[in-house]
């Protein structure tokens, strides 16, 4: 994988992940913190946790190929990192008044992180199809 190509990966990955991060936000706000109103600056929340999502999928990367296990184990850590990212600093800003919205946040976020894989998979399988009609029609033609 060349850095031109993990580059557009990181920025699909920011944009996923600032989208998912914002409707979560949302939707959680308004669960538990419905009478809280926030000014301008909460809009900048969403892309400084998807930017350190993103920069801790640094430990994803790597210049051998990988076994499925190592995959997964890197995977779950980069998880880890996200997790204690999102709950520590709920847990300095005063945000977990009761434990069910520390499970929830938890769990919210291990939704958000996987469905940022899903998407991104989902986005790479209709490329390599894309890819594989237009090698058939090339290949079709040398014939």
């Amino acid at each position: 994988m060349n850095h031109k190509s993990i580059f557009i990966d990181m920025m699909m990955a920011f944009f996923i992940c600032t989208a998912c991060i914002t409707i979560l936000e949302g939707v959680l706000g308004m669960i538990f913190f419905p009478q809280v109103i926030f000014g301008y600056e909460a809009f900048f929340s969403p892309p400084l946790f998807g930017i350190f999502s993103v920069l801790f999928s640094i430990v994803n990367y790597s210049r051998k190929e990988l076994s499925v296990r190592q995959v997964l184990f890197r995977r779950f850590l980069h998880l880890l990192m996200i997790e204690a990212l999102v709950l520590g600093l709920n847990y300095k800003a005063g945000g977990f008044t009761d434990f069910n919205f520390f499970y929830v946040l938890a769990f919210s976020v291990a939704v958000v992180f996987i469905l940022v894989y899903v998407v991104m998979w989902m986005g790479e399988r209709y490329s390599a199809m894309r890819f594989n009609e237009q090698l058939k029609v090339y290949q079709s033609r040398q014939n």
